[in-house]
């Protein structure tokens, strides 16, 4: 319900879940497609036809959760053209691919783009890779990092509640399991979320790190972290 009226809001997960029915949250450069209806007097979303719930709500339960990434900045990425770069990122997981937008000149770039994906299983690797834009030739690497999110999950799954605006719940260390340049801090924020500030160190290249945020959001109807 939004501002005392029901909408019906279809949401298309990388065409490969279906249409499924869920309550509205806030998505932005994402592989999602949300679309509103009104809904009709008596409660019935428009144009659903007999069956559709029970293969939306099949194709949802699939679905864990989702992860929202807000990509910071790049730090002394890579030069590729003359000068400078053209860089743009892009987190891969599974079959989806989401990126932000390509900033022009700059090996210190500024996003602050947030980027959604959905999870399905815990194990599949959420890979960030750093491209820089070229007009007629394919576009350059300019090194990757993997993304790990089982440090956040198994903070969320300890069931925390109440706990003071900023608090750290947990220490991460760089190792040679993961990417971090530097350690990082799983904190508690407003509302009660957890999120995890990170700085990537890009592998596979001369120099560069990506500095961002990941959260975890609970979709009505998934399994969520009960796995």
């Amino acid at each position: 319900m939004v501002n005392g009226r029901w909408y019906r809001f279809s949401l298309n997960i990388c065409s490969d879940l279906g249409q499924l029915f869920v309550y509205p949250f806030k998505l932005s450069h994402t592989c999602f497609e949300i679309k509103e209806k009104k809904r009709k007097e008596g409660g019935k979303p428009t144009g659903s036809t007999k069956g559709e719930g029970s293969v939306a709500e099949a194709k949802l339960m699939d679905v864990l959760g989702l992860i929202r990434i807000r990509v910071r900045r790049g730090i002394h990425l890579a030069v590729r053209d003359t000068l400078s770069s053209d860089p743009y990122c892009v987190v891969s997981c599974s079959n989806q691919k989401v990126k932000t937008k390509v900033v022009r000149g700059n090996c210190n770039p500024v996003w602050n783009e947030e980027l959604t994906i959905y999870i399905k299983d815990f194990d599949s690797p959420i890979v960030l890779s750093v491209y820089d834009k070229d007009t007629f030739t394919v576009d350059d690497s300019m090194g990757s990092a993997q993304i790990d999110i089982d440090p956040l999950i198994k903070c969320l799954k300890l069931g925390l509640q109440s706990l003071p605006e900023g608090t750290r719940v947990e220490r991460v260390q760089p190792t040679k399991e993961n990417c971090l340049a530097e350690e990082s801090f799983i904190v508690w924020t407003k509302g009660g979320k957890m999120t995890q500030d990170m700085i990537l160190k890009l592998n596979d290249v001369e120099s560069g790190q990506v500095q961002l945020q990941i959260e975890w959001i609970e979709i009505p109807g998934c399994k969520g972290l009960r796995v």
